[in-house]
């Protein structure tokens, strides 16, 4: 009898906390910098010198060399990435992006089915529109992600890619030898013309599908002074809707790009694309439940 009572005491205990305190996920949406790192071909990779690793006098003493492109692994584009730069177009570089443009609302545009069987396959117009029609305007400031499923073939170069070549993403006619999925030019367009938005990223190598060659989508994005997040990770853990990106590059003057650590943080009101309200309503009653059941057996 004294175990029934403490296992309902327990859960009632339990319901209660969780309806106090709320649910609220961190999401690491980083890949780790190492041997593995991934970057796009013609561009350089991530290199680490050990320098100290052991007894240093009385103390345990680590120190590192490091060495990376500034477009390497998971990593922030700066407008003028592609753009003339900020002196003459207005263009950003990287330590004078706004400091409130690094943080904002997530969406999450999924188009893994398609990527599935294409993968050329690109954010259309129409996902976009569904994606609203299914959640609502896509909110001021916001970080709007695409997520293609591409993520399950990272660090694998030739899955990656579509190509196992480094020092190239394009053949003796300059056509691209690399297959992967990205924002088209129409898509990016109705984003600046239509929706206030600071940044886009992918969870592939570049904003723009692999088979681009004049990277339009990076254009028209920083045109607008739009930044992009590239080589996302773990954006199948991120909901549609319902959490705060937090993409905070490394500040290198005159940077084009950089190094970048991305978090999302799910809302509290929002527990795997499910009202938390409705949630926290279904556990209180949970609670009293049990409580009422106390009553009753005791």
């Amino acid at each position: 009898m004294y175990y029934i009572r403490s296992v309902i005491v327990c859960l009632a205990l339990q319901a209660l906390y969780v309806c106090v305190h709320g649910n609220g996920d961190i999401i690491d949406l980083t890949y780790t910098f190492d041997e593995n790192t991934l970057f796009f071909p013609g561009h350089e990779g991530f290199v680490q010198e050990i320098l100290q690793r052991g007894p240093y006098g009385p103390l345990w003493l680590e120190s590192n060399h490091i060495e990376t492109g500034e477009h390497t692994g998971t990593h922030m584009d700066a407008p003028a990435h592609l753009r003339e730069g900020e002196l003459r177009k207005g263009q950003l570089r990287i330590e004078v992006l706004p400091v409130s443009h690094l943080v904002g609302p997530g969406v999450k545009v999924d188009i893994s089915s398609k990527a599935t069987i294409d993968p050329d396959a690109q954010v259309e117009i129409n996902d976009l529109m569904a994606w609203e029609e299914e959640n609502g305007r896509i909110p001021d400031g916001a970080i709007v992600m695409m997520f293609s499923g591409w993520g399950k073939f990272y660090p694998n170069r030739t899955a990656y890619f579509g190509s196992d070549r480094n020092d190239s993403y394009t053949d003796e006619n300059n056509v691209s030898i690399v297959h992967f999925p990205g924002f088209s030019t129409p898509a990016a367009e109705w984003l600046v013309e239509n929706r206030n938005i600071v940044g886009v990223g992918v969870d592939t190598a570049s904003l723009d599908f692999g088979q681009s060659t004049n990277f339009s989508s990076h254009v028209v994005f920083f045109e607008q002074n739009i930044f992009g997040l590239e080589n996302v990770a773990n954006l199948d853990k991120m909901p549609t809707t319902g959490s705060t990106i937090y993409a905070l590059p490394m500040k290198i003057k005159d940077g084009s790009g950089a190094p970048v650590r991305i978090i999302a943080i799910v809302d509290d009101d929002v527990i795997n694309g499910v009202s938390a309200t409705a949630c926290n309503y279904f556990l209180t009653c949970f609670a009293f439940f049990i409580v009422f059941l106390y009553k009753m057996l005791f």
